[in-house]
């Protein structure tokens, strides 16, 4: 029986403004979260510490590509979908993660035994916890986001990342080590699940379909593909690390990508959760699909371009005030980490494009050349430094750019000189602000006190960037000189 659930068309550019703000609001808040978790936490942990969350979260990594949400996926982007949909994506995910679990624990107890790294068993037990849970809340996440609720998600995210917070720094302060970041993922992740089931107000109500699965096994086979490759372009560096400079450098790493991971998620998770249900609406209609895709890219480009830049040439600057002396060591890796998520953000809008044009296969594709650079560019780099596998990161993304535009234009049409230009004047408009933020960073570190320094560098970027960005993109220009600007403009100025 097919559910009366369509996607909703929304009500043009203001529903999905309005809802583009909800989703800020929430990333604003979690990346606050997220901050705050490590200011406090490096306080109290070691970068061992950090090591052993690392080892756990890679142990589980490629089981979470199987239960982060591939089962249920085709719930946001099918025309249609039934109670045997929903049912066989809820007893496929969580029996996927029960099974994942039962083979990932022997697996690792032989692993860390020749790694001679007991603790991290316990850790990784956890870790499949985790894991597990999440599951079961994969298929209620994904009806909310179909039903285009963000509003419900954003206030479930918020809540869920406070209170993981204030666990987390409670356990840090007994002097829990390592398990305050369990504690924290637990909670946060606990949280959210319930929120899922109550605002969805869906429970399984039936068993596992074996052809509803099957049904799905096209679209589902090229989101496994594109997930298993994006995750392991994800643990590639954590591996390396490990490998070359054992769990202190990985904890190092660890602490620099849960940093640039807050920025990047802050800046991008607005348009990148709203994405694939949206651009799923529109894909019979190429022109509004196409215009929607300009939105996107518009939108995470304008605004997300300069935040990552900026944060980059302060990070050197911010990050040692904030994480204590034995992290020091991570502003740069941090930078250079969140400069490499330039083009990352750029990318959840053509793999959503492409996904929702239904050819996920492509996707893969696409992320596949990413990695296979990644990889080689990590053989080459690895062994000269953590900072140097955060550099092969940033070489492997920027190299890449112009092959994943050839592909999203070959599967949507989308012209490579329109994605260019839509792109490229964010972008090294960002870039010159970012060099000439650094640059002035060290002229006032000799001058001011670290915080003056921050303030005065934090204004002078933002009239860099608007200055700019005017000049360089055209589109800006025009939007700044029309009618409806001026309008707001006025209005704003209107006691």
């Amino acid at each position: 029986m097919t559910l009366s659930i369509p996607i909703p068309r929304g009500r043009g550019r203001k529903d999905l403004l309005k809802k583009f703000g909800w989703t800020s609001l929430a990333s604003v808040v979690q990346m606050l979260a997220g901050i705050a978790s490590v200011i406090v936490l490096t306080r109290f942990l070691t970068p061992a510490d950090y090591g052993l969350f690392g080892i756990a979260i890679m142990a589980v990594a490629a089981a979470e590509v199987l239960t982060g949400g591939i089962l249920s996926s085709p719930i946001e982007q099918k025309a249609d979908i039934s109670r045997a949909d929903l049912n066989s994506a809820f007893w496929a995910n969580f029996g996927l993660a029960l099974v994942c679990s039962a083979v990932t624990l022997p697996a690792a107890a032989l692993v860390v035994s020749s790694l001679n790294t007991p603790d991290a068993l316990p850790v990784i037990a956890a870790a499949c916890l985790l894991m597990t849970l999440t599951a079961a809340g994969i298929v209620p996440e994904s009806l909310l986001r179909r039903r285009q609720q963000f509003r419900a998600l954003a206030k479930a995210g918020m809540a869920a990342a406070l209170a993981g917070l204030a666990v987390a720094i409670t356990l840090a302060v007994m002097g829990a080590g390592v398990w305050s970041l369990i504690g924290l993922e637990l909670v946060r992740r606990a949280i959210l699940v319930a929120a899922n089931f109550t605002l969805a107000r869906w429970r399984p109500d039936g068993g596992l379909d074996l052809a509803a699965t099957r049904e799905t096994l096209p679209f589902v086979s090229g989101m496994l593909a594109a997930n298993a490759l994006g995750r392991l372009d994800r643990i590639a560096p954590q591996i390396a690390a490990t490998v070359f400079f054992g769990p202190q450098g990985l904890g190092l790493l660890t602490v620099a990508t849960r940093i640039a991971e807050q920025i990047q998620s802050f800046v991008a998770q607005p348009v990148g959760a709203m994405a694939l249900p949206v651009l799923s609406n529109a894909a019979g209609d190429e022109a509004r699909f196409h215009n929607l895709m300009a939105d996107a890219w518009r939108a995470i480009s304008i605004s997300s371009f300069p935040m990552l830049a900026g944060f980059a040439a302060i990070a050197p600057l911010l990050v040692p005030m904030v994480v204590g002396s034995e992290f020091a060591s991570v502003g740069v890796i941090s930078a250079i980490t969140v400069l490499a998520y330039l083009r990352v953000v750029a990318s959840k809008v053509n793999i959503a494009a492409t996904q929702a044009a239904g050819k996920s296969l492509t996707a893969s594709a696409s992320i596949a050349t990413s990695v296979a650079a990644h990889l080689v560019l990590l053989v080459i780099l690895a062994p000269f430094g953590v900072i140097a596998i955060a550099f092969a990161s940033l070489l492997r993304g920027w190299l890449t750019w112009p092959f994943a535009g050839w592909f999203v234009k070959v599967t949507t049409g989308f012209s490579m000189l329109r994605q260019a230009a839509i792109l490229l004047p964010p972008f090294f408009a960002s870039l010159l602000m970012g060099a000439g933020v650094y640059a002035l960073s060290s002229l006032l570190q000799t001058h001011l006190n670290p915080v003056a320094a921050l303030a005065v560098l934090i204004v002078a970027g933002v009239l860099l960037y608007a200055g700019l960005l005017w000049l360089l993109d055209p589109w800006v220009r025009k939007a700044i000189a029309s009618p409806q600007f001026q309008r707001l403009i006025f209005k704003a100025g209107t006691p």
